[in-house]
């Protein structure tokens, strides 16, 4: 898939798996084996036939096309992205991975923009929610830059797995995160680091039903 051609970009890259539409592909860096590793692993081991998958923080749209394949094209994926570049490359990765069937994109933050995020990603000019705008779910994922304890907070329902990488400089320690899903009735069963300097804990938790 890494050489297949996406009309509008000179070439597709490879994020643990996923075919990504690149615009300026950069020598040697196209493909990224390790790409959210931790997040991507859990899903490809944690979701099951016919799951409801929801990601919070959509990014690149990789995990959004694992959680979609490992339903086994029996469920379905919600994902919400704030920024209209990212849901524009989202739209991009799942329709070349030939998911986009199962996905329904998602234009929003859930719970507060952090400045960082802003200065990341770009204006998140896509509608503002509170977590209650979350549908209930089987696995959830959380990778939005400091909302984490905001959303797990006030989450009405009790996914089978929750997937969170924690942003203890925005709001969303490590620690505080873990005390508010043993709170709920999570067992961590995975941990994994990511980041340019290995510096964001990701935990993968799950509960009896």
């Amino acid at each position: 898939m890494a050489d297949e051609e996406y009309e509008g970009d000179p070439r597709v890259g490879v994020m643990n798996g996923v075919a990504v539409p690149t615009v300026e592909p950069v020598e040697g860096y196209d493909d990224h084996p390790d790409h959210e590793a931790p997040s991507i692993e859990s899903l490809r081991r944690l979701v099951r036939r016919g799951d409801s998958v929801v990601v919070v923080g959509g990014g690149w749209g990789a995990s959004t096309v694992v959680a979609a394949r490992m339903t086994h094209y029996e469920g379905d994926v919600t994902t919400f992205e704030a920024t209209s570049e990212m849901i524009s490359t989202i739209e991009r990765t799942i329709e070349i991975n030939r998911v986009s069937d199962l996905v329904t994109l998602r234009h929003a933050a859930v719970g507060e923009v952090s400045e960082f995020t802003e200065k990341l990603y770009g204006e998140a000019d896509g509608d503002l929610l509170g977590p209650e705008a979350i549908p209930a779910c089987d696995v959830l994922e959380l990778d939005c830059e400091g909302a984490e304890l905001e959303i797990l907070r006030a989450l009405d329902f009790d996914p089978r797995v929750i997937i969170v990488e924690t942003h203890g400089d925005l709001g969303s320690p490590t620690e505080e995160v873990e005390a508010e899903l043993a709170d709920r009735g999570y067992e961590i069963v995975d941990r994994g680091v990511v980041g340019p300097d290995d510096d964001l804990d990701v935990l993968t938790a799950t509960r009896e039903a």
